[in-house]
């Protein structure tokens, strides 16, 4: 197998594991969309707890496996924002910015910013994960240069 192939078949195998993060974040927005904000639980906040999880680590694992993925086999490298640039580019995410926004949700949740509490990490991420979602389905569909 040579190293393209080897490429070739890791990129299937992680948009198979990407799919299985996308269905787990979409259950865990549904759970949460039916959430009220006047009225939670100590188990209303451990659902809250898995799609910040979930989305932290679909939207890691898209950027470092897929998106990197893509610009190996198209013979590209190099940071983070070139990565997105290029998916933007590419028509795989429609915005660079709107990308760099979700690392900074990412960074507001990892570090529980004061003034930013539970309700407020829901709201971001029901409202951030179909940006992602579309990324993901555009991402699947994005024909690789034999």
């Amino acid at each position: 197998m040579t190293p393209r192939e080897s490429l070739r078949t890791k990129y299937e195998q992680d948009l198979e594991t990407l799919q299985q993060l996308e269905d787990y974040l979409n259950e865990s927005c549904s759970i949460c969309a039916q959430l009220d904000v006047n009225a939670l639980s100590r188990k209303h906040l451990r659902e809250i707890g898995a799609p910040t999880v979930r989305f932290q680590r679909a939207q890691d694992f898209f950027i470092s496996h897929i998106l990197r993925t893509v610009d190996a086999l198209t013979g590209e490298s190099g940071t983070t924002l070139d990565v997105l640039d290029r998916a933007e580019q590419r028509g795989i995410i429609s915005s660079t910015s709107d990308f760099l926004d979700r690392r900074s949700l990412r960074n507001r949740i990892a570090h529980e910013y004061a003034g930013y509490g539970p309700m407020d990490i829901v709201q971001d991420i029901l409202r951030y994960s179909p940006i992602l979602l579309d990324a993901v389905s555009k991402a699947r569909s994005f024909h690789i240069p034999e």
